[in-house]
């Protein structure tokens, strides 16, 4: 791991300008440029052919530099799938597939590159970008892209929360702000708008220009020309805006519970809702049951559980964490078979904290997993005769897991 490491640090370094130069080096001639080009390329070959695959990732990086051939990027984007970098290997690849041709490239090695780049797409996001202007500036998450100022081109992203800008002088940014999931595939167009034009003032009108005082509170108001503050466009057309507001779900699944009478499993489902207030909190209301699967102390006596619950949460990313009150109560039933039939039932209300994460599949459909503790107001004993058969403590402790559909 920390081979790959250093090739994949040693990569970035080889593709990013030498910062300390203070001057560029003199122009090399182009036969000594391809005679290194030629030595690298062999060099990286017998590298792999002997399994040496760090250093011949490193070669080909730097043959790659000197010239951006389709054939030594594919080789490159191969043996950054096996030293897991699938980000950087897929571009390469695609690039590969698209354009290396020639008697060099084997059926073999084409089909290596393919099984490759399948084996990258599996691991990253798709990204494809219309740009609105060419020559904007591009940038994932204030890094540069699209140095060609292309209006359309690919992007291979990590999973996890990005920002897409556009920027062009004379045009209103244009964001989008998206999440990328494994495998996915995204499209989106950045809409750039052109800034208002005004005509200017001569300048004698403008110094004998005075503005007006609001008498009330005796406060300066804009001159009636002056452009309202614009935010930039969000979501990459003209007048979408970034979605907010309050958002609710639905959701459902199997929770399994210790503390029903016993330290056993009791296994039962949870239904509820919950209302989105904000992007980092949200109110919650479930209903929930359980049964133990086995009787108490290998007893003929029988628990469950039954309550609802109340939530806030807060969220940030694909974690939360919540606030919770519990009023449920908890049934202790004795089998006829081997005892005078009891049923005890006893409300317990009570309070605790839940940890979890939640993963969005669809902009609809959601998948969480959580475990939380609750502590009740008082225990449960349970007695056969006079003798205590078990002396369960106030605290139940949950498990479960859950699909959401939100609207």
């Amino acid at each position: 791991m920390a081979r790959s490491a250093l090739v994949i640090a040693t990569i970035l370094l080889l593709g990013a300008p030498a910062l300390a130069e203070t001057s560029p080096p003199p122009a090399m001639d182009e036969a000594v440029e391809t005679a290194r080009f030629t030595g690298l390329v062999a060099k990286a070959d017998r590298e792999r052919t002997a399994g040496r695959l760090p250093e011949a990732a490193m070669a080909y990086a730097e043959a790659f530099k000197i010239k951006e051939d389709p054939i030594v990027g594919g080789r490159l984007g191969a043996l950054l799938v096996e030293l897991r970098n699938p980000v950087q290997a897929a571009d390469l690849l695609l690039d590969a597939i698209e354009r290396g041709r020639g008697p060099e490239v084997s059926p073999e090695e084409r089909h290596a590159w393919l099984t490759a780049y399948d084996v990258a797409i599996s691991q990253v996001c798709r990204v494809e970008v219309t740009v609105s202007e060419p020559h904007s500036r591009v940038t994932l998450d204030g890094l540069p892209k699209n140095r060609d100022g292309h209006t359309g081109f690919i992007l291979f992203v990590p999973p996890g929360e990005h920002e897409l800008r556009a920027t062009l002088k004379g045009f209103e940014d244009a964001v989008i702000d998206f999440k990328a999931t494994k495998g996915g595939t995204l499209r989106y167009t950045l809409a750039l708008r052109p800034l208002p034009s005004f005509a200017p003032i001569d300048p004698p009108e403008r110094l004998l220009r005075r503005r007006q005082i609001d008498p009330a509170t005796n406060v300066e108001e804009p001159p009636e020309d002056e452009p309202p503050e614009r935010e930039p466009i969000r979501g990459g057309v003209v007048g979408d805006e970034k979605k907010s507001g309050s958002r609710g779900s639905i959701n459902a699944g199997p929770v399994v519970l210790f503390g029903v009478a016993t330290w056993a499993p009791a296994v039962g489902a949870v239904v509820g809702g919950s209302l989105q207030v904000h992007e980092y909190a949200s109110l919650g209301l479930e209903a929930r049951a359980a049964w133990l699967t086995s009787g108490i102390e290998g007893l003929q006596i029988d628990a469950m559980t039954a309550g609802g619950i109340v939530s806030a949460c807060g969220h940030y990313r694909w974690f939360f964490g919540c606030a919770l009150g519990h009023m449920g109560m908890i049934r202790v039933a004795f089998s006829r078979e081997s005892y005078e039939p009891v049923s005890v039932v006893d409300v317990k209300p009570g309070g605790g904290g839940r940890i979890g994460a939640k993963v969005r599949l669809t902009p609809s459909l959601s998948l969480q997993a959580a475990t939380e503790v609750l502590a009740l107001s008082s225990g449960v004993k349970v007695f056969v005769g006079n003798t205590v058969v078990s002396s369960q403590p106030p605290v139940m402790i949950g498990v479960g897991v859950g699909a959401g559909w939100e609207f």
